[in-house]
C-alpha cells in the first residue's frame, strides 16, 4: 500500500505541474494575440519559443503521469484509464487527485480554444490580405503603384501595408 500512496503521490506532483504549465500557456496565448494584433513581431516570436519550450515540458510531464499510472495500475490506458486508477486511492486521495485531473483537463480546453481563436484569426487575415492583393496587383495588370499614384520601381521585392489595415 505504501508503494501505491508514493505513485499517487507523483501523480497529484505531475498533475500540478501540468496545471502551472498551462497556466503559463494559456497567458503565453493571450500575449500571442495580443502580439498580432498590434504587430509586434518580436514579442510575438519570443511568445512562440516560449509556447514551444511550455509544450516540449508538458509532453515530458505527460509521459511521467502515464508512467505513474501503469505504476499504480498496470496495462492502463493513460487516455481513458485514469479514473479507474484513482479507484485504488482511498476517498480524500481520489476526490483530490480527480479534482487536480478536471483541472488540467479543463485548462487543456481553454488553451486548445485560444489556439483555434488565434488560428481562425491569422486565417482570416490572410485571406482578406491576399484577396486584396489579387484585387490590388490583379486590377493593376501586374503593375504596383506608390501612395502619390506613380509606378513603383519593378525591382520591389516586398511590398509594407498600411499599419492601420
Amino acid at each position: 500500500m505504501h508503494n501505491r500512496e508514493g505513485h499517487s503521490d507523483v501523480l497529484k506532483r505531475v498533475l500540478e505541474q501540468q496545471i502551472a504549465l498551462l497556466s503559463t500557456l494559456y497567458a503565453c496565448q493571450k500575449r500571442m494575440y495580443e502580439s498580432v494584433l498590434v504587430r509586434d513581431w518580436v514579442m510575438l516570436q519570443k511568445e512562440i519559443e516560449l509556447s514551444t519550450e511550455i509544450a516540449e515540458r508538458f509532453s515530458a510531464l505527460e509521459a511521467e503521469r502515464c508512467q505513474a499510472m501503469a505504476w499504480i495500475v498496470p496495462d492502463v490506458d493513460p487516455a481513458t484509464g485514469f479514473y479507474r486508477v484513482t479507484s485504488k486511492f482511498d476517498d480524500t486521495e481520489r476526490v483530490r487527485v480527480n479534482s487536480l485531473y478536471r483541472e488540467m483537463k479543463r485548462l487543456l480546453l481553454l488553451s486548445k480554444t485560444e489556439s483555434d481563436v488565434f488560428t481562425t484569426y491569422v486565417s482570416n487575415a490572410k485571406s482578406i490580405l491576399g484577396g486584396l492583393m489579387e484585387t490590388v496587383v490583379a486590377g493593376g495588370k501586374g503593375r504596383i503603384y506608390t501612395r502619390r499614384g506613380s509606378v513603383a520601381n519593378r525591382g520591389l521585392e516586398s511590398v509594407v501595408l498600411n499599419r492601420s489595415f
